[in-house]
């Protein structure tokens, strides 16, 4: 446990645990919802936001936040506005985060750019502001959630029905798409943007194994992600290894034991 003497480390469990809570808590939606890669290409859209906010000399989390933002929502405008399926929509977007980035990045030449941390996660990335950051807009998804707890619900298993009863359907289909943004922007400064929509899918993947109801699977979700991350996190400190990485692998054993008859 000496390993906790250390202020970056202590910072880097907190937020861990924070994004093992929020990953399966927003995730169990957007599986059951069969929108699992929106995270992805919301993921890979920051990106952008990354290049931006390091050449403009911005908080990349701030440009992280707003890039994240705004490509879960055109995402799911393309999605109810076009007759394009959801896998093309979120692969256009993908392909237009990494774009702008990559142009960013060649234009603005002779810039230090640290952009690993970013896309492979690190234990040094989280500071006392980027907890602060993470803390503050970590609760307020966790208060959108569990007010529209209900509705999110209705609209996850039976859209048609929500509608017609009079739910504003597309209202809270973007304030799922919003604050999953959210979640991946807390989520990329440890996983990385290559490994952050892994720790939405897979811990509920897993929970769904396990457990049949929907609390049930929400309950088991979000204590395999708790739990990946914190061993991720220390097999990350003491192999001296991406933490996204290291936190993902935790998260297929799981999986993986969650198929075997130990569960069952």
């Amino acid at each position: 446990m000496e390993v906790f003497r250390y202020t970056f480390m202590q910072y880097a469990l907190i937020n861990g645990i924070l994004i093992g809570v929020l990953c399966p808590l927003i995730g169990v939606f957007l599986v059951l919802k069969n929108l699992s890669l929106i995270a992805d290409g919301v993921a890979h859209f920051s990106f952008g936001g990354i290049a931006l906010g390091i050449v403009l000399g911005i908080s990349p989390n701030i440009t992280i936040l707003l890039f994240s933002i705004m490509g879960g929502l055109l995402v799911n405008y393309i999605i109810r506005r076009s007759k394009l399926y959801g896998d093309t929509a979120i692969a256009i977007l993908l392909s237009t985060g990494l774009a702008i980035g990559i142009t960013i990045i060649s234009i603005a030449k002779g810039t230090n750019f640290n952009i690993n941390s970013y896309l492979f996660g690190s234990l040094l990335a989280v500071d006392r502001g980027e907890l602060i950051f993470a803390l503050c807009f970590g609760l307020l998804v966790i208060i959108l959630t569990l007010v529209f707890y209900r509705s999110l619900l209705y609209i996850t298993f039976d859209e048609d029905s929500a509608k017609a009863s009079g739910l504003p359907v597309e209202i809270l289909d973007n304030l799922l798409v919003f604050v999953s943004a959210i979640t991946v922007a807390i989520t990329i400064r440890i996983a990385g943007i290559l490994l952050a929509s892994a720790l939405i899918v897979i811990p509920v993947a897993a929970g769904m194994q396990i457990s049949k109801s929907f609390k049930g699977t929400l309950k088991s979700s979000v204590s395999i992600g708790v739990i990946s991350v914190i061993v991720g996190l220390f097999l990350s400190y003491y192999l001296n290894i991406a933490p996204g990485g290291a936190i993902v692998l935790v998260n297929i054993l799981i999986f993986l034991l969650s198929l075997s008859r130990l569960f069952h």
